[in-house]
């Protein structure tokens, strides 16, 4: 289905949290993560149910790999736990910037196909192949977060303060850290048989540079998310940024991004984004929010998103909308086109 707003294509787009795969897969999140069995049996599942209940309004997510965004800083030695039914997670295991700097520097040559969570994540992957032929299932769900939301998981908060204490060894800490991600994407790469370098673009998830103050960002942040990109493409640059306020705006375009993600952010409307900035930018109807909303309100919404010119307009579901049975929460957004259909 295409839609238009005054000769202008929109693009509603509905994302499926991975957490709702287990749920209505009858299985736990650690199972979805540590048994491969489970896991494809999960997926069969959740997505079946998932269909009987939208039909083809909804494109399904594709099945991969558990997705878990700290396995390359659980590669340089953070300690993980799998708890029995919400997210892994990791622990700062730095005590010092000193420490930080010695490990990334005894760390430039990892092999990270010799951690047993790679070995694991391949072996799921491999299976997952040969249980659903049909689809075109790449290595995944191996993944990594950028410069800053590395550098705060492996350091706890006390990064923060490192910024003020010691700003000389961040920069080098920060440095070695974004090769040390470039080397992780650039091995994720090879396994899938792709470039090292993408010619077409990459993309960036880097939530927590919004805990550092927007006058730091010309040092702290802009020279190593352009290291990163400059590492990983020579295409279009993409940024996933939570919880930045107006002031840190101003330095999106000192990245040349493509498009920007703000999601999760209150401090900023529409209005905002558009007088601080001049990338691209997509617009998010909280899970959270949406659950709660009537059909009168979603479509109050989407009309003032499209009517803002915003082309991409996004909503998620997961655990929580299915376990509270509000999925038909859903299909009101969807319902809240139709009268935009081409």
């Amino acid at each position: 289905m295409k839609y238009a707003y005054k000769g202008v294509e929109i693009k509603p787009s509905v994302e499926i949290y991975h957490d709702a795969i287990p749920y209505l897969g009858g299985i736990t999140m650690r199972e979805f993560f540590q048994d491969k069995v489970k896991c494809a049996h999960a997926w069969r599942e959740g997505l079946k149910k998932i269909y009987d209940y939208f039909g083809d309004i909804l494109p399904l997510r594709k099945v991969s790999g558990p997705p878990i965004s700290y396995a390359h800083i659980i590669c340089l030695g953070a300690p993980v736990i799998f708890p029995e039914d919400s997210e892994p997670n990791v622990k700062p295991f730095l005590s010092s910037i000193n420490e930080g700097i010695e490990l990334l520097e005894s760390k430039k040559d990892i092999d990270y196909s010799q951690h047993p969570l790679f070995q694991h994540y391949y072996e799921l992957c491999n299976y997952l192949k040969e249980q659903f032929p049909e689809q075109d299932i790449r290595f995944s769900g191996f993944g990594g977060e950028g410069p800053i939301t590395s550098a705060v998981l492996m350091r706890g908060l006390d990064f923060i303060y490192d910024i003020y204490d010691e700003p000389e060894k961040v920069k080098k800490f920060l440095t070695l850290l974004t090769d040390s991600i470039i080397g992780f994407c650039r091995f994720n790469n090879r396994i899938n048989g792709l470039p090292e370098i993408n010619p077409n673009g990459a993309g960036l998830a880097d939530d927590f540079a919004s805990l550092i103050s927007p006058e730091l960002w010309p040092e702290f942040v802009i020279p190593y998310w352009n290291q990163y990109y400059e590492g990983l493409t020579k295409g279009k640059r993409s940024l996933h940024c939570e919880n930045l306020s107006p002031a840190h705006l101003k330095y999106l375009k000192d990245v040349n991004l493509s498009h920007y993600q703000p999601s999760v952010s209150d401090l900023l409307t529409i209005e905002i984004i558009k007088e601080n900035t001049d990338v691209p930018f997509d617009w998010l109807l909280y899970a959270y929010v949406i659950t709660e909303m009537s059909d009168e309100e979603i479509e109050q919404w989407v009309d003032n998103t499209v009517k803002a010119g915003i082309t991409v307009i996004r909503t998620q579901f997961g655990r929580y909308a299915c376990e509270n049975n509000k999925l038909d929460r859903i299909k009101a957004f969807y319902k809240a086109f139709e009268k935009y259909k081409v």
